[in-house]
């Protein structure tokens, strides 16, 4: 797990110093550097992840003391390291009982190397997660309960679908659904109750949000989930404040294992504080543009409200089919964030089972998908689960998957590659048997017409040259009757010496394959095919030329 850290400091040689160590470990990252305390506190709201502060003595006009103290009592439970200006055993001595009299947990020197500075940290580190486990189990009374909160990137996205889903998919027995859509909430509808009582109800109360509360405004519903519903009357959505939201958030987090919040596609003052203390924040859209672009605005006002960093938003891509010209890539470069989850499009099964409010009853491939989803959006994040905390939904529906998703990465990538070359290999091996008789009938076909060509080229010059030597009887001759054609003497001369010269491969030649004019000699020799019936014939001329 990668710590990260928040540096305090006007020294540029300090802050390269450490720029450096961060770049070589890959357990701790340098979140922000501020070069003065006002900065701290609010580098520490827009980072509440930090594990580890780091300040110099200097800081701040040589008040680094200072500082520390009230960053200490400001966060507690973050653990703070002193650079100090320290050279032998005995300053680091000093300079290590003036930090722990401010609250500080280590000091590491200005020029320490990078094991030292390292070692230091870690120990920090060690001491600031258990800090924060312990708390966090005295606070819930050793309950691991967490807060899901799904968002839109605009509305009709899916989300109040998608969140009641998830909540059946994580159901454990005490998990709580809550319609925070305080407008336009629909929850109800689809989990087929009617209602009475709604989280609006809570918020004269505030602080004082008990379990029994919570019991008496929820309602049970089918699959073992209980469902805070929105008001049937969407104004009196304005009685909420962000204290009653952050009362309700936290008493959510502590009465129950899992509580999954819908707030809808818009923003106000209560639902930002919800988006803000959730410990997981699921942004749905769907592969269009418009859907988009709309969850690439969000994730930036959130950004710049300081609500919700951009790395802590995990986007969800509902409704995605083959048929989409949007694919998962693409959706991640126009939001410029990954893809965390998928969800397929539900078809008709899952359409009628909406109609009928019946979700939660009727399995559909959406279900299964979202339960998939479960595995990795509620399992609680910086906290080890503990066997048998799976849900158990969650484990019946993708029980295959699951399993899959437990071996190690290596292994995994081994078996798809050794998959895919046996899977290329059995598909190249059936298509070649298929291909090769395929292509031996091309290449005998080719060689076929090629010695066809080669003999009707042979016979065509065969026959110009046997009708030259025709010409040339009839030129030399020179016997003609009274209408200026060859002799009937001359005539036959030429047809002999004709077909003394034709092969006599070629067979016999007809008289009327020989004409002998005045002019010319034109002869026709007929060309045998491989396929049986079918001959082919060329002809050539040659003009006689009178010697007398």
């Amino acid at each position: 797990m990668v710590t990260k850290v928040l540096l305090a400091t006007a020294s540029p040689e300090v802050r390269d110093h450490l720029g450096h160590v961060f770049a070589e470990s890959d357990q701790f990252e340098l979140a922000a550097s501020v070069p003065d305390g006002a900065g701290v506190l609010t580098a520490l709201d827009r980072n509440p992840d930090v594990g580890i502060v780091v300040i110099d003595e200097d800081a701040d006009g040589g008040q680094g003391h200072a500082l520390a103290r009230t960053v200490g009592l400001a966060t507690p439970l973050i653990g703070i390291v002193m650079v100090v200006d320290a050279h032998s055993p005995g300053e680091m001595n000093t300079a290590m009982a003036a930090a722990m009299e401010v609250g500080a947990r280590s000091v590491i020197a200005r020029n320490a190397g990078l094991e030292e500075v390292l070692t230091r940290f870690e120990a920090v580190a060690s001491w600031s997660t258990v800090a924060r486990a312990a708390v966090s189990a005295e606070r819930n009374g050793g309950r691991g309960g967490q807060v899901v909160v799904v968002a839109g990137a605009k509305g009709g996205v899916g989300v109040s679908v998608l969140a009641l889903l998830l909540a059946r998919a994580g159901r454990s027995g005490d998990t709580t659904l809550v319609d925070f859509d305080l407008g336009a909430g629909d929850l109800a509808a689809y989990a087929g109750v009617r209602t009475r009582r709604s989280v609006v109800d809570l918020a004269g109360v505030e602080g004082e949000v008990t379990a029994r509360m919570l019991r008496e405004t929820t309602y049970e519903v089918g699959g073992g989930l209980r469902l805070l519903t929105a008001p049937n009357e969407g104004e009196r959505g304005e009685d909420m404040t962000p204290a009653a939201a952050r009362s309700i958030v936290s008493a959510l987090r502590f009465e129950s294992n899992l509580a999954v919040l819908d707030v809808g596609a818009h923003l106000d003052e209560p639902r930002a504080t919800a988006i803000e203390f959730a410990d997981r924040v699921l942004l749905v859209t769907t592969p269009d543009l418009p859907a988009l672009r709309a969850a690439r605005r969000v994730i930036a006002q959130w950004d710049r409200l300081a609500i919700r960093r951009p790395a802590a938003v995990e986007l969800v891509l509902n409704r995605r089919s083959s048929r989409d010209e949007v694919t998962p890539q693409l959706a991640s470069r126009i939001v410029e964030r990954p893809i965390a989850f998928t969800v397929p499009e539900g078809g008709t099964s899952f359409a009628a089972a909406v109609n009928t409010a019946s979700l939660l009853e009727t399995p559909t491939p959406v279900h299964t998908a979202v339960a998939e989803v479960g595995i990795a959006a509620l399992s609680a994040a910086g906290a080890p689960a503990q066997p048998g905390d799976e849900p158990a939904e969650v484990a019946a529906l993708v029980a295959g998957s699951s399993a899959r998703k437990r071996r190690s990465g290596a292994a995994q990538k081994r078996e798809a590659r050794r998959a895919s070359r046996e899977k290329g290999t059995e598909a190249e091996a059936g298509q070649s048997t298929v291909e090769l008789p395929v292509v031996i009938l091309i290449a005998m076909t080719v060689l076929m017409l090629c010695v066809q060509g080669i003999g009707w080229a042979t016979s065509l010059l065969t026959a110009r040259a046997a009708a030259q030597e025709g010409a040339r009887t009839v030129g030399v001759a020179g016997h003609y009757d009274r209408f200026g054609n060859p002799r009937d003497d001359v005539v036959e001369q030429a047809r002999r010496d004709v077909r003394d010269r034709l092969p006599e491969w070629m067979g016999s030649v007809d008289d009327a394959d020989i004409e002998v004019g005045a002019d010319e000699v034109r002869v026709r020799v007929t060309v045998e095919t491989l396929v049986p019936g079918m001959d082919l014939s060329a002809s050539s001329s040659a003009a006689v030329y009178r010697e007398n």
